[in-house]
């Protein structure tokens, strides 16, 4: 595949190495908690890696095991996703790059996000607004 998306609570690695093709992407969002693993840890030493939050993510991240292997560094992690929003820095160079996404949630963008969302929602007439 292309683009692989990983959301389960695995603690140990869905996917192989060597299943991987140049220029396919990772988005890594499965339950985040220690020693959480769907990808194989190798992959990480041909990818390209991002993260939402690099101390996060090297804690309780898809990118723990990798970093507490010592195949990469948190050095190694080429930087966040508002960095690369942002134009700060670059994402895929190559369309053979191998790409990593390792989502592991940060509650305050969520609710920023949420709420941004509700914003426009409510200027276009769109949903419903219902009390819970």
């Amino acid at each position: 595949a292309d683009i692989i998306v990983t959301a389960t609570p695995s603690r140990k690695p869905l996917i192989k190495k060597e299943w991987v093709k140049k220029g396919t992407h990772f988005t890594c969002i499965g339950s985040d908690m220690e020693g959480k693993q769907e990808i194989d840890e190798n992959i990480f030493s041909m990818a390209r890696v991002f993260v939402d939050d690099i101390n996060q993510a090297a804690n309780v991240g898809e990118t723990e095991m990798p970093i507490k292997k010592g195949i990469i560094t948190k050095e190694s992690i080429i930087g966040e996703i508002g960095e690369v929003i942002l134009g700060k820095v670059p994402g895929r160079v190559s369309k053979d790059d191998i790409t990593i996404f390792d989502s592991t949630g940060i509650a305050h963008q969520d609710l920023l996000t949420a709420n941004y969302l509700i914003k426009i929602a409510k200027e276009k007439g769109l949903g419903t607004m219902v009390e819970l």
